[in-house]
């Protein structure tokens, strides 16, 4: 298996300084996992690789700790950086985090709960550009109301694989509006613990669905681990396997392994 959503933290505080942002509470300090524990977790949880996403409620767009976790164990781990878009340097910024510290994609944090974001509007053009150019993976972290936003520039630039955090965070009894996308074929859907914890006992209808309508080759699971970390790593692989058991084991294998690894090839 392949892990494309976690969260490390790292244990010196001096030089991976704390910048918390209120998002979702203070994980960070109730269960914080460095780099090396989430290995030994994985170890455990028979988990081979993983994708370090930046994790914003802690460092905001300090990306420090992901980008030397990863590049200390590039076998085992990828990374994702998160800046801010809408910054006059955003550009260069990416281009510093991809090609000065090896990180592997952009996390694009646009959440908003009332109207719309930055994701479609045109002054971040340039980033989604330079993502292209720069042949990384796109991560897009938005509420499901925003999914017209993501339509466009999934439109505007067809070219680029993007992944949707969370599925969007999906009313799970009516996801109609997230399978729309399934038109848009660099859409991924990534399923993390938080969605299927959400969807309880529907969580393996849920899946079934959303594969039959994106395809095994779009649909990816992630932990969310540390973040989410009430049943432990073992327990949150525990339950992505059963919401995914509905699936062939063909469809299982591509969502666990084989679509990961055309997302983030260096995991290959």
């Amino acid at each position: 298996m392949i892990d494309s959503h976690t969260h490390v933290i790292g244990p010196d505080r001096e030089r991976y300084p704390l910048n918390p942002r209120n998002l979702s509470g203070k994980w960070y300090l109730e269960a914080p996992h460095s780099a090396e524990e989430l290995a030994a977790c994985m170890d455990e949880a028979g988990v081979e690789k993983a994708v370090l996403v930046q994790a914003v409620g802690t460092y905001t767009y300090d990306n420090a700790y992901a980008a030397d976790a990863a590049a200390a164990n590039p076998d085992r781990f990828a990374s994702a950086c998160c800046i801010d878009a809408l910054a006059d340097d955003a550009v260069e910024t990416l281009r510093y985090w991809v090609s000065q510290r090896g990180m592997h994609g952009v996390r694009l944090f646009a959440l908003a709960r009332e109207g719309e974001s930055w994701l479609a509007d045109r002054s971040t053009f340039p980033l989604w550009e330079e993502a292209d150019h720069l042949g990384i993976h796109v991560i897009v972290t938005i509420f499901g109301s925003q999914l017209d936003e993501l339509r466009r520039v999934l439109r505007r630039f067809p070219q680029v694989r993007v992944s949707l955090d969370h599925c969007a965070f999906p009313d799970v009894g009516n996801p109609e509006s997230l399978f729309e996308l399934a038109s848009e074929s660099n859409l991924l859907c990534k399923v993390s613990s938080v969605v299927l914890e959400s969807a309880g006992f529907e969580a393996k209808r849920f899946v079934t669905e959303l594969v039959g309508r994106f395809g095994a080759d779009r649909v990816m699971w992630g932990s969310d681990f540390s973040q989410t970390h009430d049943r432990g790593y073992t327990g949150l692989v525990a339950l992505a396997r059963q919401s995914f058991s509905g699936l062939s084991s063909s469809e299982r294998e591509r969502c666990f392994m084989a679509t990961p690894r055309s997302v983030w090839p260096s995991l290959a």
